[in-house]
């Protein structure tokens, strides 16, 4: 029988969500395929989303493999509820990651990357040494950079390399993870039976925050992104159980990634970030004065198609990036065409 602490009520559950979900944080779910796994990071992802647990950042956001869908007039169509970002290659990570820090900050801003069936990507220990598991060993190492909470999911914690599988704290070969939550229906069925409760199995997660701490009970909360999708209302948001998930490096030139924005500032990550993006899909070696350089011509070509009346998200979608990228680059673009207008004018 596991030794228990009980974090079942709702103040010692947020106190517990505070101190183990934070930029940084490491988190890997495993138990059994039909235990609710991804239903319960599902669930608690929305509850943290929705401010349910008092002291956590105020902007959180979901970056996932998991793939979501809507209920429309029409059917179901593949779509995420709002905060929440469908991806299934590291490219399309760190755009996402960027900007929600320029539109939210630093200081009150998370981003919780929940990968499902990652045994598919990071396999053992016969493979941990391949592209995939060799870039994610790196990004361990610098998720807080980017304010990222980073959610595994696995049927078992032997599917995943060390560096994937073991406590940050451990006293031999130690690894990257703060914490992890199991799914254990049989656990679950046994504490039911002494506390006389007539509840689902699956409505309880045994955490276990530290390689030197004691497995501990909580209730996975009510969640509406985790109903059965035939059930949906008009409009409604669920996850797709029945779907695979995947995520891979792709082309992402990943390594050269780090070491280009390694040394910089955080006030300048989204800056060198934007650089780096900009040298994409290019043949030449990524330099930092050629970085420069394409960034300054788009603005410049971006600058001159608002001054010929060319609308913001027009430009975002020729350039194929955020809004908010053709924003920073057009900052300050009307008072340049003011200047111009009065000294033609004088």
């Amino acid at each position: 029988m596991i030794w228990l602490t009980e974090i079942c009520q709702n103040p010692k559950t947020a106190e517990f969500m505070k101190s183990t979900f934070k930029p940084g944080a490491v988190i890997v779910s495993y138990g059994m395929r039909g235990g609710g796994k991804t239903h319960a990071a599902i669930s608690f992802c929305q509850r943290m989303m929705e401010g349910y647990y008092p002291g956590m950042p105020e902007h959180i956001l979901l970056v996932t493999n998991v793939i979501f869908v809507r209920r429309t007039k029409n059917g179901m169509e593949q779509e995420a509820p709002h905060g929440v970002h469908m991806i299934h290659e590291m490219k399309e990570l760190f755009p996402i990651v960027t900007d929600a820090l320029e539109r939210y900050g630093r200081k009150n801003t998370m981003i919780i990357l929940l990968l499902d069936e990652a045994q598919n990507f990071l396999l053992g220990d016969m493979n941990s040494q391949g592209d995939m598991a060799r870039a994610m060993k790196v990004f361990c190492g610098i998720i807080r950079k980017f304010n990222l909470c980073l959610w595994l999911i696995s049927p078992a914690m032997r599917n995943l390399g060390p560096a994937f599988r073991n406590f940050l704290d451990a006293d031999n070969d130690p690894g990257n993870v703060n914490c992890t939550m199991q799914k254990d229906n049989d656990e679950a069925r046994k504490y039911m039976n002494r506390k006389k409760l007539e509840r689902d199995p699956r409505s309880f997660a045994f955490v276990r925050p530290g390689y030197r701490a004691r497995p501990q009970i909580m209730t996975v909360p009510t969640s509406s992104w985790t109903h059965d999708p035939e059930t949906l209302p008009i409009g409604g948001y669920a996850y797709d159980h029945l779907s695979s998930a995947d995520f891979s490096v792709g082309d992402f030139p990943f390594h050269e990634f780090v070491r280009y924005i390694s040394g910089k500032s955080s006030f300048g990550m989204a800056k060198a970030i934007r650089e780096f993006y900009d040298t994409l899909g290019t043949d030449a070696p990524v330099t930092l004065d050629r970085a420069k350089e394409e960034r300054e011509k788009k603005m410049e070509i971006a600058k001159s198609f608002r001054r010929a009346g060319v609308t913001i998200e027009t430009i975002a979608k020729a350039f194929g990036v955020h809004e908010n990228t053709v924003k920073t680059w057009t900052k300050g673009w009307d008072s340049e065409v003011s200047q111009e207008t009065r000294e033609s004018g004088s």
